[in-house]
């Protein structure tokens, strides 16, 4: 009897414990968003006029198509030679507005905007289970890797313009070096951009490159009392769903100003005051003496 109630709990525990591995195996590819590259309405964005250009999701997975742009978009599966194949069309997406597809059969599909026809971009549909058969497959050398070479310094470099006023749609830079200088892979951040008291963007990012973009729309001008403020920060080294490694918890913050900032502008002030005093001077001394 006590033989049967510990082989009972052996094969309940076994089943939880493959229950709890299942959503780091199919989480990585579950969800894909899409942005319009700022300007795209006009050629010259391509062939990154979709931000990526190509994501990849398991079957049953979402994409989301995001219109951070100044015009209207469409996201039309098809090509722009052979025209909509039929499998998704999301008519006008607005500006500000979104767009979302659930695809359940494997496959490539490419998709293009049909008002802008240059901007093309391919939606890649796993089975269930290659994502997971190739971690697996390659685990362990990963695993290895990691243990071996995983930096314990990280430098976070992020680009961002001098300038900003409000409508205009700024893009972050972010790069994340080790204690070398040199690039990384597999990287996840936090990147958070907040002004005048609002948080106009956030995401979660897993970069296997070190290096990501970010656009973002400004809802008001920035000045020196009322900056930008882009904050990342680090979450660690690895694929998403596993353990992380890595110095996390390291942050690095920038403020977008305007370039013409106060101190430049008090030593206009102090200029043209001079010039004033100089040329009142000037006058003063050509005056002929009664």
């Amino acid at each position: 009897m006590k033989t049967k109630t510990i082989g009972s709990l052996f094969v309940l525990f076994a089943i939880a414990s493959m229950a709890a591995a299942a959503p780091s195996a199919y989480g990585d590819h579950a969800k894909a968003v899409v942005e319009n590259a700022a300007g795209s309405s006009t050629p010259g964005c391509e062939p990154d006029c979709f931000i990526p250009a190509t994501v990849t999701i398991d079957a049953g997975g979402e994409v989301v198509f995001k219109n951070n742009d100044t015009a209207a978009h469409t996201s039309t599966a098809g090509t722009p030679t052979d025209g909509p194949s039929g499998v998704w069309d999301s008519s006008l997406v607005m500006v500000g507005m979104s767009y979302s597809v659930i695809l359940d059969e494997p496959g490539e599909y490419p998709y293009f905007c049909m008002v802008h026809p240059w901007m093309v971009g391919t939606v890649i549909v796993e089975a269930a289970g290659a994502a997971e058969e190739e971690h697996d497959d390659h685990g362990d050398d990963h695993g290895s890797m990691e243990m071996e070479s995983t930096p314990s310094v990280v430098d976070i470099q992020i680009g961002a313009p001098e300038t900003a006023s409000a409508g205009e749609r700024i893009t972050i830079d972010v790069t994340i070096l080790d204690g070398m200088g040199m690039g990384t892979e597999h990287t996840n951040y936090d990147v958070v951009v907040t002004h005048d008291g609002e948080t106009l963007y956030e995401d979660s990012v897993h970069s296997h490159t070190g290096e990501s973009s970010h656009d973002v729309t400004l809802s008001a001008d920035a000045s020196d009392d009322n900056p930008v403020d882009v904050s990342v920060t680090f979450t660690g080294f690895g694929f998403p769903g596993d353990e992380m490694t890595g110095p996390i918890g390291t942050t690095n913050n920038v403020q977008v100003v305007p370039e013409f900032g106060t101190i430049a502008a008090l030593i206009l002030v102090v200029a043209i005051a001079s010039i004033i005093a100089i040329t009142a001077k000037s006058r003063v001394s050509l005056m002929p003496k009664l």
